[in-house]
């Protein structure tokens, strides 16, 4: 199937950005970590891959968008998921019943608005009393290095704006910023023992426990928060995590050899190459002539 046409405006499998995609796909991870056997809401859902990855283990999946093109792309591309069901609406106007959902899913989707506050509402409608929201949010003071003059954002939030907004919402609110690191990950083998994930960054110089921003990759992006009303704070504790890019940027690197190839082979098919080099021919024809 044709994949969705990217604009800037949303996500599509389509795209071959290796950030952006690492990005993305690590939020869904987290996001499968709290919707095993839930019934969930991915508002925003886009072209669906969210969506059609969250259902692979919760129990129903609501897929959402004002998009009527990515809805109806989605509807045809994840037909095969029986748990998923798509349909047009917005962040203001949620179509589902009140306490319907136990996790709502919301990546990248606040800053393309400013109605905040409803959309805020209408989460809390159709959240059940124990639900769980799982939202992003890119950085205000730092995005536009990264992504300037978005047309799609309207109103993006700094971190305080971002916290400040949740609080007045929900009672339990735990915040993390998302990073894109290269580097290396030690990690123990057994995955049941519980151990402190630490940061590290230096050189043959000096190491330190901590990370020093680069001018553009690790600096953090994107904010994230786990926000509840229950008293039980289970779904509030995820831990820190990274998740593997090693094959999207061989998928990356293979596109654009493809690529690369492709034009080279076209090059070398043009006539104008073809008379270049049977020029070059009989030029060093007529050197090898003179050098005798």
């Amino acid at each position: 199937m044709k994949n969705l046409e990217f604009t800037g405006e949303r996500m599509t499998t389509g795209l071959g950005s290796v950030h952006g995609v690492i990005e993305h796909l690590h939020r869904y991870a987290i996001a499968q970590k709290i919707t095993n056997n839930k019934v969930v809401l991915d508002i925003a859902s886009g072209e669906g891959y969210g969506s059609f990855l969250l259902s692979k283990s919760a129990t129903k999946v609501f897929g959402v968008d004002i998009d009527e093109e990515s809805i109806n792309h989605a509807k045809v591309k994840y037909a095969s998921s029986k748990n998923i069901e798509f349909s047009v609406g917005s962040t203001d106007a949620i179509p589902l019943e009140d306490r319907s959902v136990d996790v709502v899913i919301s990546f990248e989707t606040i800053e393309h608005h400013d109605k905040h506050d409803l959309m805020m509402k209408e989460i809390s409608r159709v959240l059940k009393k124990n639900g769980v929201l799982l939202i992003s949010s890119p950085e205000k003071s730092i995005y536009s290095s990264r992504d300037p003059n978005n047309p799609y954002h309207i109103k993006e939030l700094t971190l305080d704006d971002f916290s400040d907004l949740l609080k007045r919402n929900f009672k339990n609110v735990n915040l993390f910023n998302q990073r894109f690191v290269i580097g290396s990950l030690i990690h123990l083998i057994d995955q049941d023992c519980e151990s402190k994930f630490n940061l590290f960054d230096g050189d043959y110089l000096q190491i330190k426990n901590k990370l020093d921003e680069d001018d553009f990759y690790n600096k953090s992006y994107f904010n994230l928060a786990i926000c509840s009303n229950a008293n039980n704070n289970d779904y509030l504790e995820v831990g820190s995590s990274i998740f593997n890019g090693v094959r999207v940027v061989k998928e990356e690197i293979n596109v654009l050899k493809e690529s690369y190839e492709k034009q080279y082979n076209n090059i070398l098919s043009t006539e104008s190459f073809k008379l270049g080099n049977s020029i070059i021919k009989k030029i060093n024809s007529v050197r090898k002539l003179l050098k005798r």
